[in-house]
């Protein structure tokens, strides 16, 4: 009895491959084939019922060939479910076993009585299988709206050869189906996460599409996530802010900021907690950050703030509207964090005065949301490490976007303090591993499968949701289309429509920003941010101590001329010059390099030429190994304008940055790959 419920379709259209429902021929075939071995015993005891010794052989030879027909069934059905293992071998077995009796000795009473019986018992099991296949069950259910039909768990586990696993369905929807395992005899989930490969290859899904989560309670217990319907590629667009969220109080709602790919909203409370976003230049984490700006700053009572060092106002200015207090150069930030550092002393203050272990609504201080945009720019500033240490229980939230969280880009002790990781798509899986918990990307999510082809799509691990949410993918809300023009459309009209931070700022943070937030307000013009000179400046201004002076192109430095004291001012000489042996007793002393000086701005950046032309081509470094050899030779500077020099150089076809995060000497005619 063969199984015809699964249809087998070619790749083009695997998307709508489908089990076909029952229908009457299914239901009647099963009571067919009892009748058909009465005519065939009848035959068979007519042709060799009476040849005496003929007969024996005859029989003989029918239960050997029923023999091998039974074992071919039970070895082509040893794949398929229960029902189609067991129950087929077992009726090709008996079928054979009959009509051997019947040759000897007819298919009159009493075998014609035992055919009736049990082909109508094996009958109506075959229709109950056949209506619980239909209908749904525990091993496969099938429900309104399920979309494609997967394979069964027992099904796949027999392919892959899955024993000590068995797997209870818990939902089936169009885009996800989940399956609570319960591991038996040692086996662990970390055994059939290794295999997430060949379950989607059994499953028939995408290579990503396969998720075994651990029970962080039992050890014996796992659950399983096939992705049916990849909805990340898609654009949600954000449909702007929600009235019902504007005017109220932080802590009243939470953030809605995208869509689970089960369909669920994604939401996020943003109080007593910091957070670290991570994604790749085009992955989407921009507009996130932007929606995300534009839901805070509609609050009541909440006050924004945001640097952004590297693109200055491309990315943030369309929404400034909705930005109390933003800083785009080196100077400005540095004012922004140290009156930030001073409010957290005086909110704290307030706290214990009001007798509140941290910030709550009402509490007479503005709930601050801090966004630095492209945070490898500021990283090592000391008031980052400190803002990030403090700041969360006096109700500030600081969020960090970059594009790696790798130890040169975010230093350990800030990383320790960031509750909250998204990371959206990345170059490869080491990235996310530097953002997302262990119990995480080893369940199977990697955003480095997306890059960034699908921008908006990330993994959140986040407190506000169960742990168990955090292996699920997540499309942030995004722009009103593709068209890149577009894409602050909605966002600036929600930005211009809210009324001016400022008026939100409790009196306490006010009097703790000081006069530079005064002195920032009195350049506000028609309620915008200053407009601040950032084309013709450097994004990596050079001097640990702040100045305004602009950093110039390294083509346009006037060449530089290192001169020191002649001993000798009467000897002239060139290269025909003969240069005399020392006499003996004669010697001479290479200078010694001072350590823990201070250069120029001009020549440091000289100093780094000569040290990159002196390594040569293909020479690899690690940025840490040229900071250490620029201290040797007197040039102390800070990370972000060590690796502003990088960008500058890799940008002039000098050096290759390699995946590994090290740096390679090219030869000035060697071309880079794109």
């Amino acid at each position: 009895m063969a199984r015809n419920d699964l249809v087998v379709r070619g790749r083009e259209d695997s998307e709508a491959a489908t089990r076909r429902a029952a229908n009457t021929v299914d239901y009647v075939r099963p009571w067919l084939a009892a009748p058909a071995l009465i005519p065939a015993g009848y035959l068979t005891h007519w042709l060799w019922g009476d040849l005496g010794l003929g007969t024996g052989l005859a029989a003989a030879a029918i239960t050997a060939a029923g023999g091998v027909v039974t074992y071919a069934t039970h070895r082509l059905t040893n794949s398929r479910t229960w029902y189609a293992h067991h129950i087929a071998t077992a009726m090709t077995g008996g079928s054979a076993a009959w009509l051997a009796l019947a040759t000897a000795f007819g298919p009159g009473r009493p075998l014609m009585d035992a055919l009736i019986i049990g082909g109508s018992a094996a009958a109506a099991i075959a229709n109950v299988h056949q209506w619980a296949r239909s209908q749904g069950s525990a091993e496969a259910a099938r429900t309104k709206g399920a979309g494609r039909i997967l394979p069964t768990f027992e099904e796949v586990a027999a392919k892959l050869r899955i024993k000590d696993i068995k797997a209870k369905l818990t939902a089936d929807t169009e885009m996800q189906q989940r399956h609570t395992l319960t591991l038996e005899n040692g086996e662990t989930a970390e055994s059939l996460q290794n295999r997430g490969k060949e379950l989607a290859s059994a499953y028939g899904v995408a290579p990503g599409a396969i998720r075994v989560i651990e029970d962080q309670s039992r050890a014996d217990r796992a659950e399983l996530v096939i992705t049916k319907k990849d909805v990340m590629g898609k654009l949600i667009p954000w449909e702007g802010l929600n009235p019902d969220h504007v005017g109220a109080s932080i802590a009243d709602h939470p953030l809605h900021l995208g869509v689970y790919e089960d369909g669920e909203p994604f939401t996020n409370e943003i109080t007593n907690r910091h957070s670290l976003t991570v994604g790749m230049a085009g992955a989407g984490k921009s507009v996130y950050g932007k929606v995300k700006m534009v839901q805070v700053a509609a609050r009541c009572d909440t006050f924004t703030l945001a640097v952004d060092l590297a693109k200055g106002r491309q990315t943030l200015g369309p929404i400034e509207g909705a930005i109390g207090w933003p800083a785009y150069t080196k100077k400005d930030a540095r004012l922004l964090l140290e009156a930030l550092k001073r409010a957290i002393k005086a909110r704290a203050n307030h706290l214990a005065d009001q007798g509140h272990s941290q910030w709550v609504p009402g509490c007479g201080l503005s709930f601050l949301y801090l966004l630095v945009e492209e945070a490898a720019e500021v990283v090592d500033f000391d008031e980052i490490v400190e803002v990030a240490r403090v700041a969360r229980s006096v109700g500030i939230q600081l969020e960090l976007s970059l594009q790696r969280a790798t130890w040169g880009n975010l230093d350990t002790d800030t990383r320790a303090n960031l509750g909250d990781g998204l990371c959206f798509g990345v170059r490869d899986h080491a990235d996310a591993s530097f953002v997302l918990p262990d119990y995480v990307t080893e369940a199977g999510c990697d955003p480095s499968r997306w890059r960034k082809s699908k921008p908006g799509a990330f993994f959140a691990a986040i407190e506000h949701t169960d742990p168990d949410r955090h292996t699920v993918a997540v499309k942030a809300f995004g722009p009103p289309s593709t068209n890149p023009a577009e894409e602050n459309k909605v966002l600036k009209a929600a930005a211009d429509s809210l009324p001016a931070q400022d008026g939100k700022l409790d009196p306490v943070t006010r009097a703790a920003f000081g006069e530079a937030y005064a002195r920032f307000l009195e350049g506000r013009t028609g309620g915008a941010a200053p407009l601040v000179e950032t084309a013709s400046t450097d994004e990596h201004q050079e001097d640990e101590i702040v100045t305004a002076d602009h950093d110039q192109e390294h083509d346009e430095m006037d060449p530089i001329v290192l001169t020191v004291p002649d001993d000798n001012p009467d000897v002239v000489g060139d290269l025909d010059t003969e240069i005399p042996p020392l006499e003996e007793g004669q010697d001479f002393a290479l200078p010694v390099r001072k350590k823990g000086t201070k250069a120029s701005a001009e020549k440091a950046r000289a100093a780094m030429d000569s040290l990159v032309e002196e390594w040569g081509p293909g020479r690899t470094f690690k940025a840490f190994d040229l900071k250490a050899e620029l201290r040797e030779m007197g040039v102390e500077r800070s990370k972000s304008w060590l690796y502003g020099q990088l960008s500058r150089l890799e940008g002039d076809g000098r050096l290759h940055h390699e995946d590994d995060g090290s740096w390679t000497v090219l030869e000035t005619r060697q071309l880079v790959d794109a």
